[in-house]
């Protein structure tokens, strides 16, 4: 084994030398060259050093603009409106040993607040040029460097700002500056070094603001079951994804309700949670999706009329590339960090940050420990919302925050009791109902109605999915909602605005079905509402056609419950 770390060695510093002829920049601290070289001889020692953090240390320049993480009411926002992780790391827990896979547009691993923290045990991947380097190759890309600023800019290093768990590794992933990206690469996204990897961020998804029906591929689908399976050394890597920016249009102008994260194959896939975003008053961004799949909410920039000045303060890529080319009106003087970055793009590595300082106290927890103690833990933001309710277990639930905003002294106080989930992850599709049941046009009083029987081994609920077939000509106008036995009430769809992502031209009446927007007839939907409750019993599926002209049926409905 030594003899191969001295070849693999000496094989990189003949890389280092002869690789790259360019001249080094003299801004750079080090050459590309030299950083890789680095990088890999870590790798093949395989060592992953320790990080030693004090909240009260030496001090990070951007810090006190980081409103997410402590907020004093700085910007004007809520004072305790955030993260709540002080507390945390007064205990001295800050994200050692957990390593958070970036899968975004790259990440800058030579970043003056970043390069402590980078993986020297997991090997990114760059599936733009087929590397093992996932840093930028364009000067406009800076999204992953940004998200991961979020999770674990180093902290206590004087300079610029800190993540949500500062003492934890990022490994990068490039996937986003492909131009096309087939569904093997998004395979390949969901497995890279998943042994190691404990969460693995996405901070990306179908495109925003078409209210368009976006099914996930097959082979994203195995990627992700295959890190739940294999991921974190068998205990499974926990996927958090981006609910979307598509709420308050986009594509189609404001204020036509467009997007619900429900229309996202991905962010409604049994496995991941999805994460909405919330602003420093503690209520919905108004771009933020809702949906019956969402999980959590964390902070982002909110509903600020005055722009950026509520955004989220973390690392953009170095020097003159990214967001902040330097130049930038209302951004850092130093061109390397930016303080307008926002969306459920930002809210996203919030909430990997403080899963990361959960893992790093209770490492041995698994990805369905984790995924229900940030429900149970959730913190009921905006509580004069009129869209709260209670689940059949007792939950807090909310289309627009999921069980509510992820709070890391609530998470790690709920850990602390936690019994380990024991029981086998199983679920069982149940024979799919095949009514035809005509939806009446126009008409939002009666409506079609579907009682669907369920009888499991199951006492327990941990996912739904529903498959909803429809031969109607405008699945834009359907309201589609779900009544589990437990009472619980998800809408699933809503009536909304249209566009075609193909012709990006609108929907007209008489031609958007599921089969136009999906390539199929049936449309998967993700229930997240009803975790806990008892799933036996008769579920109830109404639909409702919300205009006049266009009319259909519904085909088929099958339920698949996951459970214990």
């Amino acid at each position: 084994m030594n003899q191969l770390k001295s070849i693999i060695v000496l094989l990189l510093f003949v890389s280092f030398l002869f690789g790259n002829c360019r001249p080094v920049d003299d801004n750079d601290p080090l050459s590309d060259n030299l950083v890789y070289f680095l990088l890999l001889n870590a790798i093949a020692n395989g060592r992953e050093e320790n990080c030693f953090f004090s909240p009260n240390g030496s001090g990070d320049a951007l810090y006190n603009d980081q409103w997410h993480l402590r907020n004093i009411g700085q910007l004007g926002g809520t004072v305790g409106e955030d993260a709540n992780v002080n507390s945390i790391w007064n205990q001295g827990t800050s994200g050692n040993q957990v390593i958070v896979s970036v899968v975004d547009d790259g990440l800058d691993i030579r970043h003056e607040d970043l390069s402590a923290n980078i993986s020297v045990t997991a090997r990114g991947l760059n599936l733009l040029n087929s590397t093992i380097y996932p840093t930028h190759s364009y000067s406009t890309s800076f999204h992953g460097t940004a998200v991961g600023g979020v999770i674990a800019a180093r902290g206590n290093n004087g300079v610029g700002v800190r993540g949500a768990a500062p003492c934890s590794k990022l490994v990068g992933v490039n996937i986003l500056e492909k131009s096309t990206i087939y569904s093997s690469d998004e395979y390949r996204a969901m497995i890279n070094e998943a042994a190691r990897v404990s969460i693995s961020n996405n901070s990306w998804g179908s495109p925003d603001g078409y209210g368009w029906l976006w099914p996930a591929s097959s082979l994203w689908q195995q990627g992700v079951r295959e890190g739940l399976l294999t991921g974190k050394a068998g205990k499974g890597s926990v996927y958090v994804w981006a609910a979307g920016n598509g709420a308050n249009g986009g594509t189609v102008a404001s204020p036509v309700l467009v997007d619900n994260a429900n229309y996202d194959g991905q962010a409604n896939f049994y496995g991941v949670m999805a994460i909405g975003g919330i602003g420093q008053d503690g209520k919905k961004a108004s771009y933020s999706e809702s949906g019956a799949n969402l999980w959590a909410v964390a902070h982002t920039q909110g509903n600020n009329a005055t722009a950026y000045t509520t955004a989220i303060s973390t690392t953009d890529a170095t020097g003159s590339f990214g967001l902040n080319t330097g130049a930038s009106s209302g951004d850092y003087s130093q061109a390397s960090y930016t303080k307008k970055f926002n969306g459920t793009s930002s809210a996203t590595p919030l909430a990997a940050g403080v899963i990361a300082l959960l893992l790093s106290q209770y490492p041995n927890l698994s990805w369905r420990d984790v995924r229900e103690l940030v429900a149970y833990s959730a913190r009921k933001n905006d509580p004069t919302d009129t869209d709260w309710s209670t689940n059949g277990a007792g939950l807090n639930i909310n289309h627009k925050y999921g069980f509510g905003a992820v709070d890391a002294t609530s998470l790690l106080s709920r850990a602390s009791t936690w019994t380990p989930i024991t029981a086998n992850s199983s679920s069982i599709t149940l024979t799919a109902l095949t009514p035809n049941t005509p939806i009446p046009d126009n008409d939002l009083v009666t409506g079609a109605t579907v009682n669907y029987p369920v009888s499991t081994g199951f006492s327990y609920t941990e996912y739904v999915d529903l498959e909803f077939t429809s031969n109607h000509t405008y699945f834009p106008e359907l309201y589609i909602l779900v009544i589990s036995p437990s009472g619980t009430i998800s809408f699933l769809a809503e009536p909304h605005g249209c566009v075609n992502p193909y012709s990006n031209t609108f929907c007209s009446t008489g031609n958007t079905s599921i089969a136009t927007m999906t390539g199929s007839s049936t449309y998967r939907f993700g229930l997240a509402r009803n975790l806990g409750e008892n799933p036996n019993g008769t579920w109830i599926i109404r639909v409702y056609d919300a205009s006049a002209t266009d009319t259909g049926s519904i085909n088929s409905v099958q339920l698949r419950i996951y459970g214990r």
